[in-house]
């Protein structure tokens, strides 16, 4: 059992209510006495944490843990009803609003802004422990509006518990400036770092003072490229200032290496096999490389990964719900030097034969560790992704079959994988899958959801190094990754292979979409794209496959300028005539 932040969800029964309900006074318990309680203040500041949505959890057996990666043209979901398909493939207008990207978190801003306000007059609590607190309800709040930020530009900022009867200018706040959120969000962050101890919680889901310098790490970085790639527009509400650029990098640049200099942290390196390390290291929990993370914890507070995500063929009940896009794939290079681009697609033909384990067992072991392709090994037996078998009959014909199974070398072949294996891309997500889960079912998988972790430091780090001129750093912090993964070393920094390297290394976890969008480049991969995947003919007789294109979608990708931004929903428009809509809308 998880002795961690779960274990605190359980005082929710006792202090239970509504956002919207706050302020008033509860049935059987009076909020006048919540900070003079240790426990009743845990489970208050635990309620906001159980909805921050680090990682989106919603959706039918929480399907919406795809959601970002779906937006990035990571992987798709299986079934356009599902809702990581629908925010991709929506148009962002007014009317419709933001969509399933939504957050817009101004209960729990309500919540911990009454928790900051009240907190200090507590009779009971110790100065140590409304210090702790504050600080961690300061870094949810700072959490809060970055990713509203990152969404919407400038947001409403709300520093104080709002009452019915303050004056409208107060009740209804326009938009600040996207420039002064992003500050408001760092300053936070540098003034608790200060009061916060040299310890660490952050792998058992408590924010620490690693799990602050983070996400100011984190931010700092977004908004120098915000302003570095991007423009300003309606009147400072969207952009940041040029002028700002290297000061944000430089505070990326600082906290990441106060990271790295602490000695707290290291790249999880715990077995030899390289394919096997990464792996683990998402299995591994707690582990020397997780700065903060999001703790599940089955039946208790579980999600369904494995169920959702494991081939057909095996154990679980609603499998192969994640189609990674051959797009992607191709960002992968392989050990011995080439380009994961270097196979042509004019050479996916079929008449073309590829030895499968060339083709994706000679890739960066981070990749094998992160996609089930054909025959790959999962529970002691093969995944299959072929859509037939071409082989030659007794009768000395070529014949090609779809269903039956064939003898291959002694052994009993399928025809062809299950139909949801080949029905989208052939080729599936992997990584944070847990092997030994032999019999997933929804609500009962219990890995963690790493928020922040190490290998993002040093890709902050090298980035902000970049920029800086300090390339020499950028090269380091890259191939102490590289040298992890058991890639060939790179000889500079280039910003391309620094964004490639963040891309392979943070795959699936929730960071393209945005990175794209930060770097002003999305829609070289979003927009007039249709994305592909693969058909598999396996040749019985060569033990190789004829590997072809398809689409993966029925549609072009749309990401337009204006989608750099969501729209403010026209609803929140009518509630707060003070609001503005974003540029495009």
């Amino acid at each position: 059992m998880k002795s961690r932040i779960v274990i605190v969800v359980l005082l929710l029964a006792v202090f239970a209510s509504c956002e919207s309900q706050l302020t008033k006074t509860p049935d059987f318990i009076s909020e006048d006495v919540v900070f003079e309680d240790e426990s009743l203040t845990e489970a208050y500041l635990a309620s906001v944490y159980n909805r921050m949505e680090f990682i989106d959890t919603g959706g039918e057996g929480t399907l919406n843990m795809g959601m970002i990666p779906a937006a990035g043209a990571e992987h798709i979901n299986f079934a356009n009803w599902q809702t990581p398909n629908s925010t991709y493939r929506r148009s962002y207008t007014a009317a419709a609003g933001p969509g399933p990207l939504n957050y817009w978190k101004y209960g729990a801003i309500r919540d911990l802004n009454y928790l900051l306000e009240n907190i200090v007059n507590s009779e009971s609590l110790s100065e140590e422990y409304i210090l702790q607190k504050s600080n961690e309800a300061r870094f949810l709040r700072a959490f809060i509006y970055f990713e509203m930020a990152k969404r919407f530009g400038g947001v409403p900022l709300i520093t104080n518990v709002q009452e019915v009867d303050d004056p409208d200018e107060e009740l209804f706040p326009a938009r600040t400036s996207e420039q002064e959120i992003y500050e408001f969000v760092m300053a936070e962050l540098e003034d608790i770092i200060v009061t916060m101890p040299d310890a660490k919680s952050g792998a058992s889901g408590r924010a620490d003072k690693y799990a602050a310098l983070s996400l100011l790490s984190r931010a700092s970085l977004y908004a120098a490229s915000i302003g570095n790639f991007g423009e300003v527009q309606a009147e400072g509400v969207v952009g940041i200032s040029p002028s700002s650029v290297q000061a944000f990098y430089q505070k990326s640049y600082d906290a990441s290496k106060e990271i790295i200099e602490s000695g707290m942290f290291a790249l999880y390196n715990k077995h030899d096999d390289k394919m096997t390390n990464f792996s683990q290291l998402f299995l591994d929990e707690g582990n020397e490389e997780v700065i903060f993370a999001e703790v599940f914890e089955p039946i208790i507070r579980g999600h369904g990964l494995d169920n959702l995500a494991t081939p057909a063929g095996f154990l679980s009940t609603w499998n192969s719900n994640y189609p990674v896009l051959y797009d992607f794939v191709e960002q992968f290079d392989f050990v011995d030097g080439r380009k994961g681009t270097d196979i042509s697609r004019d050479d996916l033909t079929s008449e073309n034969l590829w030895d499968i384990d060339d083709f994706f067992g000679m890739r960066d072991p981070r990749f094998r560790a992160s996609v089930f392709y054909p025959e790959s090994v999962w529970q002691g037996d093969l995944a299959y992704f072929h859509s037939s078998t071409t082989y030659t009959n007794d009768a000395g014909e070529r014949v090609t079959v779809s269903s039956g199974t064939l003898d291959r070398n002694g052994e009993a072949w399928p025809a062809a994988c299950h139909p949801r294996n080949a029905r989208n891309t052939a080729l599936l997500l992997r990584k944070r899958l847990d092997e030994s889960n032999q019999e997933p079912i929804a609500g009962r998988s219990g890995q963690d959801f790493y928020v922040f972790r190490y290998a993002e430091t040093l890709l902050n780090f090298a980035e902000a190094a970049y920029y800086l001129g300090n390339t020499a750093e950028a090269l380091d912090a890259l191939n102490q990754l590289r040298d992890r993964a058991g890639m060939p070393l790179l000889t500079e920094a280039t910003e391309e292979n620094i964004r490639q390297e963040r891309q392979v290394e943070l795959a699936f976890e929730g960071h393209r979409f945005w990175d794209l969008i930060r770097w002003r480049i999305a829609p070289q991969y979003l927009d007039k794209v249709r994305t592909k995947g693969l058909v598999f003919n396996y040749d019985l007789d060569a033990d190789k496959y004829a590997i072809t294109l398809k689409n993966a979608e029925g549609e072009e990708r749309t990401f337009g300028p204006e989608r750099y931004y969501l729209p403010i929903s026209l609803s929140l428009i009518a509630d707060n005539p003070n609001l503005t809509q974003n540029p495009g809308y």
